[in-house]
């Protein structure tokens, strides 16, 4: 296998606040890349562009700067920490070779972390950790340690002792290239010796040879560091690094890490194009720009591409890549590259040439909410539609609902600093004003039992669909699963296509106008007609077969349960205790140290939308509350929500038809 190792395509993941893009910053201008040191409090970051974030100091999309350090080329992409915006993060993870997860020594692990985490590690993607803020008060880099051993894995290898001297910790490299021969038997300090041990204990779970050594008395600190760079490349063992990103302490050893750690694409430019579209950004002169990630193959300018999710191919016109921090135009690409293209007109996540080099993707966002947005000048409706349908490009979770009859348009958001990046780059980009209705829960259906679905759609003619589905529940969680069981014979493949890629928005709206999630639904026998069947007759066949199941069999409602951290001075901890199970919450043991009340759980989104706010208000300032989202579960209709159904609704016949052929 050939690698390219002179490319990094790496991303920066953490929690908001943690000190991201500080430590972004810090990377360019340490390793020769940039002669100016961006501030964050400043607002003159590479990476932070717009206005929102500059007056926030947060992030709210992911930027992307390359560097070169060592004749490496070093792709970075700073993403949000605020999980607001984790959809970000969660585009691009998928296309990294490894990724830096960087922690605040004060706050240690939080919610954040674990998501971005558990999702770098399903991916197998190589990451390096980076404990930040070592000279902030309250720092405890053991503590830190022992969360992260707790929270996220026990597989953790410092490369770095660290120890508190004249109230401020200093740190020592365990591993430089002048002691690469020392023996281990040669340490002779109790505590550098103990952290050496526990390292070759933890390389020994994956390599015995090491132990062997270790126990002959030929173990070297070079063999080990050598073993640290191959468990770390294939994503065994996650090297940890110590620093202070404000004031540019360790970042040089990340740097090191980042080669020594993270290993380069593998070369497969002589293989089929196989690549994905991670992002889509707008630009005003050239227009939509796709952001995508070459995994095998090649593409150059003109280049006809057929697009796999779309079943079309699309010529490419232009093709840019990031050097020197600067968008310049190439004639090729090959394998292992990020690179932006104009030409195409996809989508968000389509994959281009084929799918055999594509990873799974992971889920790691979902929004709760969804809210009604207006123009506060009538005659800007057209234009907010339009510029609301360029950022679900940019962002497909918005899920943009617009219901012309009624002029009427809905969001689905994560929360509140969302609806103001919103609000914000509408006039920044758009020069539109808008407000806001109040933001509602988004529920969900599940069928009780299980079922069929039938519909006979054979008048008015011209038509024919005649449909019976098979409809199950499944366990929570699992989501939609579809599969036919009827032989092309019986419903050309053409029509059974047509129910596959309508069923999703056929469920998008069930009995209490929610989404339906976790069934399986079965396409068990049909018919089609050779003179009357027409393109649309299954769609519509389709959804009035399912949803007079759905009626018959009748949905559970399912509401969005949170996991919560509330930390308070201990004073005020009964006065929380007593909030959760008035919020119908549930929780854990609390665990009281030095004067601060900690405590975990979970509570429905739907009690907990403004406790925030009410939390701050009872701890004067002083407590704190992380969340992240928990599962949906069961709730009676007494306590949840009914949705207006947008549109005509299927169980509706005689009117449904009318709607599908534009005769209302």
């Amino acid at each position: 296998m050939t690698i390219k190792n002179s490319i990094r395509n790496i991303g920066i993941v953490a929690h908001v606040d943690a000190g991201k893009t500080t430590l972004t910053e810090q990377l360019l201008y340490q390793s020769g890349s940039s002669r100016i040191l961006g501030s964050v409090d400043k607002g003159t970051t590479h990476t932070d562009s717009l206005d929102i974030e500059k007056q926030r100091g947060i992030s709210v999309k992911a930027a992307e700067i390359d560097l070169i350090y060592k004749e490496t080329n070093i792709h970075v992409i700073d993403t949000p920490g605020h999980i607001d915006f984790s959809s970000e993060v969660e585009r691009s993870i998928g296309v990294l070779d490894g990724a830096i997860v960087v922690l605040s020594c004060v706050e240690g692990v939080q919610p954040q972390t674990e998501v971005y985490f558990n999702a770098l590690n399903d991916l197998n993607t190589p990451s390096i950790f980076f404990i930040n803020k070592l000279d902030r008060i309250g720092a405890s880099p053991s503590k830190t340690i022992m969360d992260m051993k707790k929270l996220l894995t026990k597989n953790l290898i410092p490369l770095q002792l660290v120890y508190e001297k004249n109230n401020e910790f200093i740190v020592c490299n365990l591993f430089d290239k002048t002691n690469y021969s020392k023996n281990i038997s040669e340490i002779k300090e109790a505590t550098h010796k103990q952290l050496l041990e526990d390292i070759i204990d933890m390389l020994g779970n994956y390599n015995e040879n090491i132990l062997e050594q270790f126990f002959q008395g030929t173990l070297t600190l070079g063999m080990i560091s050598d073993e640290i760079a191959l468990q770390s490349i294939k994503g065994k063992i996650y090297p940890v690094l110590y620093g202070t990103a404000l004031r540019g302490e360790g970042i040089q050893e990340l740097l090191d890490g980042i080669i020594d750690y993270i290993q380069g694409p593998e070369n497969l430019d002589d293989c089929e194009l196989s690549a994905l579209v991670y992002k889509i950004s707008h630009n005003k002169s050239t227009g939509k720009i796709a952001h995508i990630k070459i995994f095998s193959g090649s593409l150059s300018t003109r280049d006809d591409i057929f697009n796999v999710t779309t079943a079309k191919s699309e010529k490419i016109t232009m093709i840019k890549k990031l050097i020197n921090q600067k968008q310049i135009d190439v004639p090729s690409a090959g394998s292992g590259d990020l690179v932006m293209v104009s030409g195409l007109n996809c989508s968000t996540y389509d994959i281009l040439g084929s799918k055999t080099h594509i990873p799974s993707l992971k889920t790691i966002t979902i929004p709760l909410l969804t809210l009604r947005i207006f123009p506060k000048i009538q005659e800007d409706y057209i234009a907010l539609v339009e510029a609301l349908t360029l950022l679900q490009e940019e962002d497909p979770l918005l899920n943009m609902q617009w219901i012309k009859e009624k002029k009427e348009l809905h969001l689905r958001i994560m929360g509140k600093i969302q609806i103001e990046y919103i609000e914000a780059i509408l006039t920044e980009k758009f020069n539109l004003e808008v407000t806001f209705g109040p933001p509602s829960v988004i529920y969900k259906e599940t069928p009780i039992a299980s079922g069929y679905g039938k519909s006979r759609y054979t008048m008015p003619k011209p038509c024919w669909a005649i449909v019976e589905f098979l409809i199950e529940p499944l366990p929570m969680g699992t989501g939609l699963i579809y599969e036919s069981k009827v032989r092309t014979e019986k419903v050309k493949l053409k029509y059974q296509r047509e129910i596959e890629d309508n069923i999703d928005q056929i469920l998008s709206q069930g009995i209490y106008g929610w989404p339906v999630t976790d069934l399986k639904i079965t396409f068990t026998c049909g018919e089609d007609h050779v003179m009357h069947s027409r393109t649309g007759d299954f769609a519509t066949s389709a959804a009035m077969g399912i949803m007079r199941g759905l009626n018959e069999i009748g949905t559970t409602l399912l509401e969005p349960i949170i996991k919560f951290r509330i930390t308070v001075p201990e004073n005020v901890g009964g006065r929380v205790l007593n909030d959760i199970i008035k919020m119908r919450g549930s929780f854990e043991a609390p665990f009281i140290h030095n004067g601060t009340f900690t405590i975990e759980g979970k509570m429905p989104v739907s009690t907990s939308l403004e406790y925030p706010e009410e939390l701050g208000r009872i701890s004067s300032g002083k407590g704190i509350m992380t969340t992240e989202f928990s599962s949906y579960e069961p709730c009676c209709l007494q306590i949840g929500s009914i949705r207006e159904r947008i549109g005509v609704n299927p169980l509706d016949r005689a009117k449904y038809i009318l709607y599908v052929r534009n005769a209302l």
